[in-house]
């Protein structure tokens, strides 16, 4: 059989197209979520506040708080908040060494990230918490937000002062889940752990058990994510 001209236009284009379709397409590229901004909000709970000294000498004791990001593998990104005297370690009449016990999980993370305190830090609060901290560059996903609370003094019957000094029982570490990339997303914090009672690792010592007031520090933590 001849082939025409016409015809064999006809083969070249179709022999095209089936070798185009048979090739791997192209991995879709995934652009970063430019200024992002993450806000934590807290409420104290019944045990927020409390106080150490004698007759009219008191020292108000408020929670040392520390919100991070993470990605869904557990790698950190970036600190949201944390109280100024839990990142500068500026303890009243603390060791040399300060108070690795207070916040142990987030100063392992702190630690490995470089991060540098004045520029993430914020004083104490003696009420309700709202902090927007921007965060640029986030592949869109799911990601993982940290949140560990801790207040000085605060003793129960598993967590005497001659077992564990000036901490008390040791912080509460909390957990949720946020999306990027998909409009607002807001998570609630629920308590996952533990920290380090001497500050000694920065590792999450899964579930509460012996826990009492410290558990009542918060009565409610959220984290939302709005992209500007």
């Amino acid at each position: 059989m001849k082939t025409t001209p016409r015809l064999s236009i006809i083969l070249i284009a179709t022999a095209v197209a089936i070798f185009s379709c048979s090739r791997s397409q192209p991995a879709p590229v995934v652009t970063p979520v430019h200024g992002s901004r993450f806000t934590l909000e807290m409420t104290p709970g019944p045990g927020y506040r409390s106080s150490i000294g004698f007759f009219l000498f008191k020292i108000p004791l408020y929670p040392q708080v520390a919100c991070w990001l993470e990605t869904a593998d557990g790698r950190a990104i970036s600190t949201i908040y944390v109280t100024a005297k839990g990142a500068k370690k500026n303890w009243f009449s603390s060791p040399k060494g300060g108070r690795p016990e207070a916040l142990p999980v987030w100063y392992h993370v702190q630690k490995a990230a470089e991060e540098l305190p004045d520029s993430i830090s914020a004083a104490t609060a003696s009420g309700a918490i709202r902090h927007d901290s921007p965060v640029s560059g986030l592949p869109p996903g799911r990601y993982v937000a940290m949140l560990e609370v801790n207040r000085s003094y605060d003793y129960n019957e598993r967590y005497t002062r001659e077992k564990t000094g000036v901490n008390g029982q040791p912080s509460v570490v909390y957990r949720c889940e946020i999306v990027v990339g998909q409009g607002s997303s807001t998570g609630t914090f629920v308590p996952v752990g533990t920290g380090s009672p001497d500050g000694s690792s920065g590792s999450v010592t899964p579930g509460i058990e012996g826990l009492t007031t410290a558990l009542t520090l918060l009565e409610k933590a959220t984290i939302t994510y709005q992209p500007s």
